[in-house]
């Protein structure tokens, strides 16, 4: 089971390379301002998910152009990208599970 913080963190990197100012607004507008991922709270995951080896911080050479240096970018890896998609699953076998429990046939 991934935390709440680093799954949104990582579906945010799923689709590109994203800075950490990126990544909040995408987990702001995704979760319709339902969670908003303030600096040190962002980064922390940011450090964990990288510690883990689920997310690299990209080097100097790998920024988009003309970006800032100051800017940190950040990618998923292979590993972010499995625990992820196992992450997925076990939330959809969860909604499934809540589902029958509720007699809804869906």
């Amino acid at each position: 089971m991934i935390r709440r913080n680093w799954f949104h963190v990582l579906v945010a990197l799923a689709e590109r390379d994203l800075h950490g100012a990126a990544i909040a607004d995408d987990v702001l507008e995704r979760t319709g301002g339902e969670l908003r991922l303030w600096p040190a709270t962002l980064y922390r995951a940011l450090d964990g998910l990288v510690e883990a080896g689920l997310v690299e911080e990209l080097g100097d050479d790998e920024r988009p152009e003309g970006e800032s240096r100051r800017r940190r970018y950040y990618r998923v890896t292979r590993k972010g990208r499995v625990a992820l998609a196992e992450e997925a699953g076990r939330l959809e076998a969860l909604a499934h599970e809540v589902r029958a429990r509720l007699g809804d046939p869906a």
